[in-house]
Formats: C-alpha cells, structure tokens, sequence
C-alpha cells in the first residue's frame, strides 16, 4: 500500500489540531449560577468525590469505562497493528479501522447534538455496545465489509455516548461540582490504562495478540451493559425545562442546570 509517509501523517495531525483551536476560540461560557466558594484542594476533591458517590449513574458509568479502557482499548492499541498483520496480511487494516472509528465518533457527535432520546443515559449505554463487536470482528479477522460496518457503527455509538454523557453532566450536577465530578469521570476513566498497556502485551505474548483482544472485547461488552444495571442510569429523562430549580437530593436528578 503506498503512503505518504510519517512526516506527512504529522503534519495532516497538527492541521487537525489547529482547526480544533479555532473551532474552541469560538466558544465562550456562561454564566450557570453564583460562584462556589473556594475551598482547600482536599476539601474540594472530598466535595467531587460525595457527588460521584451519591450518583449511581455516575460512579457506574465511570466504573463501566474504567474496565473497557483497560481491557479494551489498551490490548487494541497495544495489539493492533501485531493483528492486523496477522490476520490481514497489512498493518494498514489497523490504520483503517482508525480513520473509521474517528469518522463514525464525528457522525454520532453531530447526530447525538440534534437527537434528544427521552433517557440518555440508557440510549447511550446501549450505543456503546457496539463497539466491542468492531474488536470481536477484528480479532477474528472478519471479512473487510463486515469490519468496516461494526467499526464505523461502534465509532457512532461512541459519539453518540459521548455528548449525551458530558450533556448529562452539565444538566445535572451543580455549577460548583462539575469540574470535580468531570476531574473524577477522566480519573477514573483512564487510571487504569497504563496497566492495560504492559498487561496486554504480556498476555499477548503468552495466549496470542488476537485472543487477548478477544477475550478483553467480550469483558468490555459485559462492563458496558452492566453500566445499565442501575436504575439511575436507565431512568435518567431529559429535563422537563431548561431551567428548573436545584434539588440538593442526589436521588432526585430531575433538576436542570443551563
């Protein structure tokens, strides 16, 4: 397969960041309440931390991808290009799925803005669920056209996921907590990733690079739908109005917060 090369790859990369940046300059926030009063950092992250705990359909979801990164993506990333050699005789199969994956997050980003299910969170938990069926088919060495459709269709579901999950947040949890709980959401998120690197490569050097990614896509299908076990999340509406007072009571999350 002929390419451009690495240096032409990085600098296609830093014209996509630049359009990033100018697409974020033009973004300008609001006011959403009075200020909270600042506090120490121990005081303020014991605050974050109550406000994830008292929120099952937070700490689940976090919970939920908090294992699919460590047993999903990492051994992907890890292992793709070893697997897409293997099974596909060409690493650019690995490349593919990249520019796949991206091109469906940015059609479900942008149908996600103009979709409004009645329960989000539900609607986005079951989205994610595709995802892991890109990495079954990959590790399985599915024919090209049915791995470009469940690698498309779970960059969608990603998309979807991922402005339905950061609208949630902003709806739902009080102005002088958001960037506490979102600290804890990246957190918990991605703390494990680093783990999942160096596990996926030693088990992949044991049991093979295309079962670890097997085995790790069929644990993250079962995280993702048990991130639906609360009813929290599955209960979850959208707001009946685009301002409604706070409610201090977690388990009344009806509340909106423009």
């Amino acid at each position: 397969m002929i390419g451009v090369g690495a240096a032409a790859a990085f600098a296609l990369d830093v014209v996509t960041f630049a359009i990033s940046i100018a697409f974020l300059l033009r973004v300008h926030p609001r006011e959403r309440g009075e200020p909270g009063r600042r506090s120490t950092i121990l005081v303020e992250l014991r605050e974050g931390w109550v406000a994830v705990r008292e929120r099952a359909w937070v700490w689940a979801t976090i919970a939920a991808f908090s294992v699919t990164l460590l047993c999903g993506v990492a051994p992907y990333f890890t292992l793709g290009a070893s697997i897409a050699a293997d099974r596909y005789g060409d690493v650019a199969v690995y490349g593919l799925m990249q520019i796949l994956s991206g091109a469906g997050m940015v059609a479900g980003s942008v149908w996600g803005s103009r979709w409004c299910p009645r329960f989000p969170l539900r609607t986005a938990m079951s989205w994610t669920l595709l995802w892991p069926l890109g990495l079954v088919a990959f590790a399985l060495g599915a024919p090209v056209g049915l791995l470009v459709a469940t690698v498309m269709a779970g960059g969608v579901g990603l998309g979807l996921f991922g402005v339905w999950w950061e609208t949630a947040l902003a709806q739902r949890i009080p102005p002088h907590l958001l960037s506490r709980v979102s600290a804890y959401d990246w957190m918990g998120s991605f703390a494990f990733l680093p783990v999942g690197y160096v596990l996926a490569g030693v088990i992949g050097d044991a049991v093979g690079a295309s079962a670890t990614l097997l085995v790790g896509a069929c644990v993250c299908a079962v995280a993702l739908a048990a991130g639906l076990l609360p009813r929290e999340t599955r209960m979850l509406t959208q707001p009946s109005s685009e301002r409604a007072p706070r409610a201090p009571a977690a388990s009344q999350e009806a509340p909106s917060f423009p």
